[in-house]
Protein backbone atom coordinates (compact mmCIF):
# COMPACT_ATOMS: atom_id res chain seq x y z
CA UNK A 1 0.00 0.00 0.00
CA UNK A 2 0.83 3.99 -0.37
CA UNK A 3 1.48 4.84 2.44
CA UNK A 4 1.22 8.80 3.48
CA UNK A 5 4.35 10.67 4.68
CA UNK A 6 3.39 13.04 7.71
CA UNK A 7 4.63 16.34 7.06
CA UNK A 8 5.63 18.50 9.94
CA UNK A 9 4.21 15.95 12.27
CA UNK A 10 4.51 17.00 16.17
CA UNK A 11 4.69 13.83 18.73
CA UNK A 12 2.16 16.69 20.82
CA UNK A 13 -0.37 15.42 18.04
CA UNK A 14 -1.02 12.28 18.99
CA UNK A 15 0.94 11.95 22.42
CA UNK A 16 -2.00 9.74 24.80
CA UNK A 17 -3.15 11.93 28.31
CA UNK A 18 -1.97 8.82 30.31
CA UNK A 19 1.11 9.34 29.12
CA UNK A 20 1.39 13.46 29.62
CA UNK A 21 -0.27 13.27 33.02
CA UNK A 22 2.50 10.65 34.42
CA UNK A 23 5.47 12.35 32.92
CA UNK A 24 3.74 15.37 34.59
CA UNK A 25 3.35 13.15 38.10
CA UNK A 26 6.99 11.88 37.31
CA UNK A 27 8.49 15.36 36.87
CA UNK A 28 7.46 16.54 40.11
CA UNK A 29 8.53 13.75 41.91
CA UNK A 30 11.18 14.97 44.13
CA UNK A 31 14.77 13.16 43.07
CA UNK A 32 14.26 13.43 39.66
CA UNK A 33 16.71 15.56 38.32
CA UNK A 34 19.33 14.48 40.63
CA UNK A 35 19.17 11.08 39.73
CA UNK A 36 19.56 11.87 36.20
CA UNK A 37 22.71 13.96 37.40
CA UNK A 38 23.78 10.97 39.06
CA UNK A 39 23.25 8.37 36.41
CA UNK A 40 24.66 10.49 33.92
CA UNK A 41 28.18 11.39 35.73
CA UNK A 42 28.50 7.89 35.48
CA UNK A 43 28.32 7.33 31.74
CA UNK A 44 25.01 5.19 31.52
CA UNK A 45 24.55 5.88 27.85
CA UNK A 46 28.01 4.85 27.23
CA UNK A 47 28.27 1.62 29.18
CA UNK A 48 24.82 0.69 27.41
CA UNK A 49 26.00 1.57 24.11
CA UNK A 50 29.42 -0.56 24.51
CA UNK A 51 27.09 -3.58 26.12
CA UNK A 52 24.87 -3.33 23.15
CA UNK A 53 27.57 -2.94 20.09
CA UNK A 54 29.76 -5.82 21.48
CA UNK A 55 26.92 -8.22 21.96
CA UNK A 56 24.66 -8.00 19.21
CA UNK A 57 24.55 -8.37 15.27
CA UNK A 58 23.96 -4.64 13.28
CA UNK A 59 21.90 -4.39 10.60
CA UNK A 60 23.43 -3.34 7.14
CA UNK A 61 21.77 -2.49 3.95
CA UNK A 62 23.91 -5.32 2.26
CA UNK A 63 23.11 -7.78 3.91
CA UNK A 64 19.31 -6.68 4.87
CA UNK A 65 18.09 -4.69 2.58
CA UNK A 66 14.52 -5.35 3.05
CA UNK A 67 14.65 -4.78 7.02
CA UNK A 68 16.83 -1.53 6.10
CA UNK A 69 13.97 -0.59 3.99
CA UNK A 70 11.23 -0.96 5.94
CA UNK A 71 13.41 1.23 9.19
CA UNK A 72 13.79 3.79 6.62
CA UNK A 73 10.56 4.09 5.16
CA UNK A 74 9.08 4.47 9.32
CA UNK A 75 11.61 7.31 9.18
CA UNK A 76 10.70 9.39 6.45
CA UNK A 77 7.00 9.00 7.57
CA UNK A 78 7.48 10.14 11.16
CA UNK A 79 10.01 12.98 9.79
CA UNK A 80 12.95 11.46 11.54
CA UNK A 81 15.96 12.89 9.42
CA UNK A 82 18.40 10.55 11.71
CA UNK A 83 18.07 7.47 11.33
CA UNK A 84 18.89 4.74 13.94
CA UNK A 85 20.95 1.84 13.91
CA UNK A 86 19.48 -1.55 14.07
CA UNK A 87 20.66 -4.39 16.35
CA UNK A 88 19.68 -8.30 16.49
CA UNK A 89 19.13 -9.68 19.71
CA UNK A 90 18.94 -14.09 19.16
CA UNK A 91 15.77 -14.76 21.25
CA UNK A 92 12.38 -16.41 20.13
CA UNK A 93 9.84 -13.79 21.31
CA UNK A 94 8.95 -11.26 19.70
CA UNK A 95 10.29 -7.91 21.67
CA UNK A 96 12.01 -4.63 20.56
CA UNK A 97 13.36 -1.60 22.17
CA UNK A 98 14.99 1.78 22.23
CA UNK A 99 18.41 2.72 24.20
CA UNK A 100 21.11 5.48 24.14
CA UNK A 101 19.84 9.01 24.54
CA UNK A 102 22.64 10.90 22.73
CA UNK A 103 22.58 8.01 19.22
CA UNK A 104 19.55 6.04 19.69
CA UNK A 105 19.96 2.73 18.70
CA UNK A 106 16.76 0.49 18.33
CA UNK A 107 17.34 -3.77 19.37
CA UNK A 108 14.50 -5.90 17.60
CA UNK A 109 14.94 -9.86 18.56
CA UNK A 110 14.84 -12.97 16.19
CA UNK A 111 11.23 -13.63 17.17
CA UNK A 112 10.31 -9.76 14.95
CA UNK A 113 11.88 -11.27 12.22
CA UNK A 114 10.73 -14.68 11.98
CA UNK A 115 7.52 -14.19 13.39
CA UNK A 116 5.94 -10.82 11.86
CA UNK A 117 5.37 -10.05 8.54
CA UNK A 118 7.43 -6.84 6.95
CA UNK A 119 4.12 -4.49 7.62
CA UNK A 120 4.18 -5.25 11.43
CA UNK A 121 7.63 -5.18 11.78
CA UNK A 122 6.86 -1.78 10.31
CA UNK A 123 4.36 -1.41 13.54
CA UNK A 124 6.97 -2.12 15.71
CA UNK A 125 9.75 -0.18 14.36
CA UNK A 126 7.17 2.92 14.11
CA UNK A 127 6.55 2.57 17.92
CA UNK A 128 10.17 2.17 18.69
CA UNK A 129 10.53 5.56 16.98
CA UNK A 130 7.61 6.88 18.74
CA UNK A 131 9.62 6.69 22.07
CA UNK A 132 12.74 8.64 19.87
CA UNK A 133 10.34 11.51 18.53
CA UNK A 134 8.79 11.85 21.86
CA UNK A 135 11.99 12.04 23.79
CA UNK A 136 11.15 9.12 25.91
CA UNK A 137 14.67 7.78 25.83
CA UNK A 138 16.15 9.66 28.84
CA UNK A 139 13.65 8.65 31.01
CA UNK A 140 12.97 5.17 29.70
CA UNK A 141 17.07 4.35 30.29
CA UNK A 142 16.12 5.30 34.17
CA UNK A 143 13.43 3.34 34.51
CA UNK A 144 15.16 0.27 32.90
CA UNK A 145 18.05 0.26 35.35
CA UNK A 146 16.77 1.82 38.38
CA UNK A 147 15.89 -1.27 39.99
CA UNK A 148 19.33 -2.81 39.45
CA UNK A 149 21.17 0.87 40.18
CA UNK A 150 21.72 0.22 44.06
CA UNK A 151 22.85 -3.27 43.34
CA UNK A 152 25.47 -1.70 40.15
CA UNK A 153 26.66 1.40 41.68
CA UNK A 154 25.97 1.39 45.36
CA UNK A 155 23.55 3.38 47.56
CA UNK A 156 26.69 4.44 49.66
CA UNK A 157 28.30 6.32 47.04
CA UNK A 158 25.40 7.47 45.23
CA UNK A 159 22.76 7.65 47.93
CA UNK A 160 20.03 6.70 45.36
CA UNK A 161 18.56 4.07 48.17
CA UNK A 162 16.38 7.53 49.69
CA UNK A 163 15.39 8.62 46.44
CA UNK A 164 14.03 5.64 45.09
CA UNK A 165 12.27 4.89 48.56
CA UNK A 166 10.46 8.24 47.99
CA UNK A 167 8.50 6.77 45.21
CA UNK A 168 10.45 7.56 42.41
CA UNK A 169 11.10 3.89 41.20
CA UNK A 170 7.10 3.90 41.08
CA UNK A 171 6.50 6.87 39.35
CA UNK A 172 9.11 5.85 36.52
CA UNK A 173 7.71 2.72 36.04
CA UNK A 174 4.11 4.10 35.94
CA UNK A 175 5.25 6.26 33.14
CA UNK A 176 6.71 3.95 31.03
CA UNK A 177 4.03 2.06 31.27
CA UNK A 178 1.66 5.01 30.12
CA UNK A 179 4.68 5.94 27.14
CA UNK A 180 4.05 2.83 25.56
CA UNK A 181 0.67 3.99 24.56
CA UNK A 182 1.62 6.90 22.62
CA UNK A 183 4.01 4.69 21.20
CA UNK A 184 1.91 2.42 19.64
CA UNK A 185 0.25 5.33 18.37
CA UNK A 186 3.14 6.25 16.34
CA UNK A 187 3.34 2.71 14.87
CA UNK A 188 -0.12 2.67 13.63
CA UNK A 189 0.65 6.41 11.90
CA UNK A 190 3.49 4.17 10.54
CA UNK A 191 2.04 0.91 9.18
CA UNK A 192 -1.55 2.93 8.49
CA UNK A 193 -4.02 -0.37 8.53
CA UNK A 194 -5.22 -0.82 12.11
CA UNK A 195 -5.84 -4.77 11.04
CA UNK A 196 -1.67 -4.96 10.91
CA UNK A 197 -1.62 -3.31 14.20
CA UNK A 198 -4.16 -5.81 15.56
CA UNK A 199 -2.55 -9.21 14.02
CA UNK A 200 0.84 -8.00 15.95
CA UNK A 201 -0.76 -7.45 19.23
CA UNK A 202 -2.34 -11.47 18.52
CA UNK A 203 1.11 -12.83 18.35
CA UNK A 204 2.35 -10.85 20.97
CA UNK A 205 -0.60 -12.02 23.14
CA UNK A 206 0.62 -15.17 22.66
CA UNK A 207 -1.36 -17.00 19.62
CA UNK A 208 0.67 -20.21 18.33
CA UNK A 209 2.28 -19.75 14.95
CA UNK A 210 0.58 -22.39 13.37
CA UNK A 211 -3.02 -20.65 14.35
CA UNK A 212 -1.41 -16.85 12.99
CA UNK A 213 -3.47 -17.18 9.84
CA UNK A 214 -6.97 -18.76 11.41
CA UNK A 215 -7.11 -16.30 14.22
CA UNK A 216 -9.81 -13.72 13.53
CA UNK A 217 -8.50 -9.83 14.36
CA UNK A 218 -12.99 -9.32 15.04
CA UNK A 219 -12.60 -11.43 17.58
CA UNK A 220 -9.43 -10.31 18.87
CA UNK A 221 -11.10 -6.84 18.85
CA UNK A 222 -14.28 -8.28 20.84
CA UNK A 223 -11.76 -9.27 24.24
CA UNK A 224 -10.67 -6.01 24.08
CA UNK A 225 -14.21 -4.70 24.58
CA UNK A 226 -14.92 -7.60 27.41
CA UNK A 227 -11.38 -6.65 28.72
CA UNK A 228 -12.66 -2.67 29.12
CA UNK A 229 -15.95 -4.30 31.05
CA UNK A 230 -14.13 -4.96 33.58
CA UNK A 231 -13.10 -1.43 34.80
CA UNK A 232 -16.49 -0.47 35.99
CA UNK A 233 -15.40 -2.53 39.57
CA UNK A 234 -13.61 -0.83 41.76
CA UNK A 235 -11.84 -4.00 42.96
CA UNK A 236 -11.06 -4.77 39.50
CA UNK A 237 -9.29 -1.94 39.07
CA UNK A 238 -7.43 -2.56 42.32
CA UNK A 239 -6.51 -5.92 41.18
CA UNK A 240 -5.37 -4.44 37.57
CA UNK A 241 -3.24 -2.10 39.82
CA UNK A 242 -1.40 -4.71 42.08
CA UNK A 243 -0.70 -6.76 39.15
CA UNK A 244 0.67 -4.36 37.09
CA UNK A 245 2.39 -1.81 39.72
CA UNK A 246 5.90 -3.15 39.07
CA UNK A 247 5.59 -4.03 35.25
CA UNK A 248 7.56 -1.88 32.71
CA UNK A 249 4.79 -2.22 29.79
CA UNK A 250 1.05 -2.31 30.11
CA UNK A 251 -1.36 -5.38 28.73
CA UNK A 252 -1.31 -6.42 25.18
CA UNK A 253 -4.60 -6.51 25.41
CA UNK A 254 -5.10 -3.15 27.15
CA UNK A 255 -2.68 -1.69 25.06
CA UNK A 256 -4.74 -2.77 21.79
CA UNK A 257 -7.97 -1.18 23.54
CA UNK A 258 -6.48 1.95 24.15
CA UNK A 259 -4.90 2.16 20.40
CA UNK A 260 -8.80 1.42 19.28
CA UNK A 261 -10.21 4.41 21.70
CA UNK A 262 -7.92 6.81 19.64
CA UNK A 263 -9.02 5.24 16.14
CA UNK A 264 -12.45 5.64 17.24
CA UNK A 265 -12.40 9.42 18.08
CA UNK A 266 -10.93 10.18 14.45
CA UNK A 267 -8.20 11.98 15.51
CA UNK A 268 -5.87 9.00 13.76
CA UNK A 269 -7.85 10.03 10.20
CA UNK A 270 -7.30 13.54 11.21
CA UNK A 271 -3.53 12.92 11.62
CA UNK A 272 -3.16 11.03 8.89
CA UNK A 273 -5.08 13.82 6.60
CA UNK A 274 -2.63 16.31 8.28
CA UNK A 275 -5.68 18.24 9.86
CA UNK A 276 -4.51 18.82 13.68
CA UNK A 277 -2.33 21.34 14.28
CA UNK A 278 1.26 20.50 16.28
CA UNK A 279 0.97 21.36 19.59
CA UNK A 280 3.08 23.40 21.92
CA UNK A 281 6.26 21.63 23.09
CA UNK A 282 6.53 20.61 26.97
CA UNK A 283 8.58 22.65 28.62
CA UNK A 284 11.04 20.53 30.81
CA UNK A 285 11.83 21.72 34.59
CA UNK A 286 15.24 20.37 33.96
CA UNK A 287 17.92 19.03 31.45
CA UNK A 288 17.39 15.26 30.22
CA UNK A 289 21.49 15.46 29.89
CA UNK A 290 22.90 16.99 33.19
CA UNK A 291 19.91 17.66 35.26
CA UNK A 292 20.31 21.21 35.27
CA UNK A 293 17.27 23.24 36.47
CA UNK A 294 15.85 25.03 33.52
CA UNK A 295 13.22 28.24 33.63
CA UNK A 296 11.22 26.67 30.42
CA UNK A 297 12.40 29.25 27.84
CA UNK A 298 16.32 28.07 27.12
CA UNK A 299 17.40 26.82 24.07
CA UNK A 300 20.38 25.56 25.36
CA UNK A 301 21.20 23.95 28.61
CA UNK A 302 23.03 26.71 31.10
CA UNK A 303 24.76 23.94 32.70
CA UNK A 304 25.74 21.44 29.71
CA UNK A 305 25.20 23.78 26.94
CA UNK A 306 23.63 21.04 25.05
CA UNK A 307 20.50 22.16 22.74
CA UNK A 308 17.42 21.09 24.90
Amino acid sequence: MDRIQLLNLNSKEYEHLFDKTALSALQATPGLGTLIKKVNQYGLDKMLRIHYTGSYLKLNSRTFPAIDNIIKEACYILGITEIPDLYFQPRAAINAFTTCVEKPMIIITDGCINLLSEEELLFVLGHELGHIKSEHLIYQQLASVVPILADIIGTATLGIGKLLSGGLEIALLRWQRMSEFTADRAGLLVCQDVDIATKYFIKVAGAPKKYFESISVEDFMEQTKEFEGYDFGTLDKLAKLMCSAFQSEPWVVMRAAELYKWVNTGDFEKILNRELLSGKNHELSFCPYCGFNLQGNEINCGGCNKKI
